[in-house]
């Protein structure tokens, strides 16, 4: 295994993570806006609801895209390896490590924006099972566009 290649594919994960997170963080706020902040009537009354469904929907996307990712950097990593252990290797732990800090980095700046309408929405904790569960599917992927990448490199 690489350690210089698990870095790399940790850091862009994490450069990537905060610029998902930004945006998402910027699109659910708008969605709060929107739905609950200056709603009346029956958007009022189901706003929160709406906002919840939001910030759900956008941290689905965010998962969503980390095998893609995943499969991009494994096969540009995995074709600087001499070998294919090495490949899937260094690219199975960093697309794993990366897709983690990833799901983390996205997560917490989701939660971190929402707002007084948001009290329905998912909490940190609520998404650490999806978050995992992707970061272990990202390592596969990962793991396997490495070797790709080593064949075909």
């Amino acid at each position: 295994m690489n350690a210089n290649g698990v870095g790399l594919t940790a850091a862009v994960f994490a450069v990537v993570g905060v610029g998902v997170g930004l945006v998402g963080a910027v699109g659910t706020g708008w969605a709060e806006a929107a739905l609950a902040t200056a709603a009346t009537g029956e958007t009022a009354r189901f706003g929160p609801v709406f906002v919840a469904q939001s910030y759900l929907a956008v941290t689905a996307a965010a998962l969503v895209v980390t095998p893609p990712i995943a499969g991009v950097l494994g096969v540009l990593v995995g074709s600087r390896a001499y070998d294919p252990r090495e490949a899937a290797a260094t690219a199975g732990v960093g697309g794993g490590l990366g897709a983690l800090i990833y799901g983390v980095v996205v997560v917490v700046l989701v939660v971190a924006s929402q707002g007084e309408a948001a009290t329905q929405a998912h909490g940190i904790a609520d998404a650490l099972g999806p978050v995992l569960a992707t970061a272990v599917v990202a390592a596969v992927v990962g793991a396997v566009a490495g070797v790709l990448g080593e064949v075909t490199g």
